[in-house]
């Protein structure tokens, strides 16, 4: 009884050894696409980030999200962050909506959550290869409530800032991974 045992169990190894085999193999080529290389391309690495301008009727938004371009571009660091007279690439663009509509309101109709948008039309450029990368609309939002209801944002500024900041974060991901 045991030595069919063994048998039974020693025809299952060798089964499944194609098996193992040919899910190594898939396994393996699905990693031939693979890279260690950096994500940015090698012959760029610098960025110009001048003022976007301001097509909107918000005093001031288009220096606050070149602020914040900036920022998260120096903080990343796979691009330097140079002036435009020194630069492998350049970032330029508009702000071409800024909105805060009504999200919610209260039972007695006033309103209780707003949402702060932001749109801004860029166009990321190879310098070097004299050629547009990428050249879209990237939007950024957040909401707030001013009784701070639910422990979210309680303010316009604070809402803005995060609108700002998920632009930002959405324009380095576009610029910088998947090449």
């Amino acid at each position: 009884m045991r030595g069919r045992r063994e048998a039974r169990t020693s025809v299952r190894q060798k089964a499944g050894l194609p098996l193992a085999a040919g899910l190594f193999a898939i396994w393996l080529a699905g990693c031939a696409g693979y890279s260690f290389s950096p994500a940015v391309k090698t012959h760029i690495s610098t960025i110009a980030v001048p003022i976007l301008t301001n097509e909107t009727l918000e005093f001031g938004v288009e220096q606050e999200i070149t602020d914040a371009l900036i920022s998260r571009f120096a903080d990343d660091n796979t691009l330097r962050v140079v002036g435009e007279e020194s630069t492998d690439s350049i970032l330029r663009g508009a702000v071409t909506v800024y909105e805060r509509p009504v999200m919610s309101y209260d039972a007695s109709g006033n309103p209780r959550e707003y949402k702060v948008r932001v749109v801004a039309r860029l166009t990321y450029e190879d310098l070097t290869r004299d050629e547009i990368v990428w050249q879209e609309d990237v939007e950024g939002w957040a909401v707030y409530s001013e009784s701070g209801e639910g422990g979210g944002l309680t303010s316009e500024d604070e809402a803005r800032e995060r609108a700002f900041e998920k632009l930002a974060q959405d324009v380095l991901a576009k610029t910088v991974q998947g090449w």
